[in-house]
């Protein structure tokens, strides 16, 4: 279930601290060192952020949209699963981007996945199936924490498509 992540700040920093410094989890980071401490929004004014949350209240996954408000768009998002595979997680990231377009209205999310994060495919196929573009590849854009540099993937998807697409699923 999605929740507000102010609310489980605590327990989204525990979850947090179990993954940081994990190899895996190097893409999410997007740079080449660590913060401890997940900062986390006063506000929803520059970004909106929720936790996926399971059955017993435990925070599985983290979800953050920076807001450019000038442009009435989504210019980036911070996308984490704690575990594995989990059908909570998906359902919420499907909320979650709805609720962008439809709660929020914004009329386009721009974002960017380093080339290897094993969600890369997963942003592929959501781009394929509702409408959205992989907009681009820069070369050599990001050093993670391996010290090694990594190409940037960048995606955009508008509100319009992204709705004609959800009218045809139903």
């Amino acid at each position: 279930m999605l929740k507000i992540a102010h609310t489980y700040k605590d327990k989204l920093q525990i979850a947090y601290n179990k993954i940081i410094l994990t190899d895996k989890y190097k893409y999410f980071n997007f740079t080449n060192y660590w913060d401890y401490a997940i900062k986390l929004s006063e506000n929803s004014w520059n970004e909106i952020e929720a936790v996926s949350v399971d059955r017993d209240d435990n925070v599985i996954g983290f979800f953050r949209a920076g807001i450019s408000r000038e442009s009435d768009k989504v210019s980036s998002l911070g996308i984490i699963n704690f575990y594995d595979k989990n059908v909570t997680f998906s359902r919420d990231l499907y909320v979650f981007l709805t609720d962008l377009f439809n709660k929020f209205n914004f009329r386009k999310i721009e974002f960017t996945v380093v080339i290897g994060n094993p969600a890369e495919v997963m942003y592929d196929r959501i781009m394929d199936k509702y409408g959205g573009n992989i907009v681009g590849i820069k070369k050599k854009s990001t050093k993670l924490v391996d010290g090694l540099y990594y190409d940037v993937k960048m995606y955009e998807i508008f509100k319009d498509d992204f709705d004609n697409f959800i009218r045809k699923d139903k």
